[in-house]
């Protein structure tokens, strides 16, 4: 897991270049403006953009991904992402989802050894294949009104 902030001169440092690249990208849009839904950034990656409410963690479950990576950049409200850096155990995992290459935690399930990252506007967190990660939720127990931007990426483009 990787996190950084756009609005930073050296937000690139250390990035490996397709994401240094596609956040430069980002940042020649106008994010507030961006409509919901699915935009083709070029023929292999692609970004969704949307708007929910947080909710506490508890209410949460976490994902991981085989396929893609995500960056997650936060374009208005405040955002607590739970993460997590051990293999995950996959028999506390629902069964995959091939064809949106996602799989989430059972029930009762949580991510071992977690951690937590506060986001706020413009900041953003890069998940790799198989990092679990629980996204949208409260800061402090506050409701926010969530506009954020997930970017796909192949795995085999790093």
């Amino acid at each position: 897991m990787l996190f950084g902030d756009l609005t930073r001169p050296d937000f690139k440092r250390g990035l490996p270049k397709i994401i240094a690249d596609t956040c430069d990208y980002l940042n020649t849009l106008d994010l507030a403006s961006l409509a919901t839904g699915r935009h083709e950034i070029n023929e292999h990656i692609f970004m969704n953009v949307m708007e929910v409410e947080s909710e506490p963690a508890e209410a949460r479950k976490s994902e991981i991904h085989r396929q893609y990576l995500d960056i997650q950049v936060l374009i208005s409200g405040e955002e607590k992402m739970e993460y997590g850096v051990t293999q995950p155990n996959l028999a506390d995992y629902e069964p995959y989802n091939e064809e949106n290459d996602y799989q989430l935690t059972l029930a009762g399930k949580d991510i071992e050894l977690k951690s937590t990252v506060v986001l706020r506007p413009k900041m953003f967190a890069v998940f790799l294949p198989y990092e679990p990660h629980k996204p949208c939720c409260n800061v402090a127990d506050k409701v926010s009104k969530i506009k954020k931007l997930v970017v796909k990426i192949p795995v085999n483009l790093l």
